[in-house]
C-alpha cells in the first residue's frame, strides 16, 4: 500500500495493522507502520510507527516520529520524535531529540549534528586540559 506526498513528490509506504514483516526493509520514500517488522530499516526519508506498531531491528531514516514500540538502535539523520506511547529499547543517535512525558526509552542517547558543537565541545576541552588558559 501507497500514497504519494504531493508537496516533496515522494511516494510513501504504508505497513497495514495486520501485517508482519519478516525481513530487511529498504525505502527511499517516507515509511509508516502499523503492523510488525522484524528486520531492519533503512528510509530516505521519514518513519512514522504509530501506536501498536512493533519493530525488532535497527531504523535508519532522515527524521522519525515513534508511538509504538522499538527494539534495536536508531540512528537519525536530522529529528526524532518520542511519542508518549512509544517504547524504544536500544540507543538513539540523532541531530534534534524529542521525547514526551509517558514514553519509555531504554538505552543510550548520541546527539549529533553539525561540526560547530563538534569544535565548541573541542574548545571547551582544551581549556579545562590546558592551565595557560586560566584567568587571575
Amino acid at each position: 500500500m501507497f500514497q504519494t506526498n504531493k508537496i516533496n513528490n515522494t511516494v510513501s509506504s504504508i505497513l497495514g495493522p495486520k501485517l508482519i514483516i519478516d525481513g530487511n526493509i529498504k525505502v527511499d520514500g517516507d515509511l509508516l507502520i502499523y503492523g510488525e517488522v522484524n528486520g531492519n530499516i533503512e528510509c530516505k526519508g521519514m518513519v512514522n510507527s504509530a501506536r501498536g506498531s512493533k519493530v525488532k531491528g535497527d531504523v535508519r531514516a532522515q527524521s522519525a516520529s515513534i508511538n509504538g514500540e522499538i527494539t534495536g538502535d536508531l540512528f537519525i539523520n536530522k529529528k526524532v520524535h518520542l511519542g508518549k506511547g512509544s517504547h524504544l529499547d536500544g540507543n538513539l543517535q540523532a541531530a534534534i531529540i524529542t521525547i514526551e512525558e509517558g514514553a519509555r526509552f531504554d538505552g543510550m542517547c548520541n546527539m549529533v549534528g553539525g561540526e560547530k558543537t563538534s569544535k565548541n565541545t573541542q574548545s571547551i576541552h582544551e581549556a579545562k586540559l590546558n592551565p595557560s588558559n586560566e584567568q587571575a
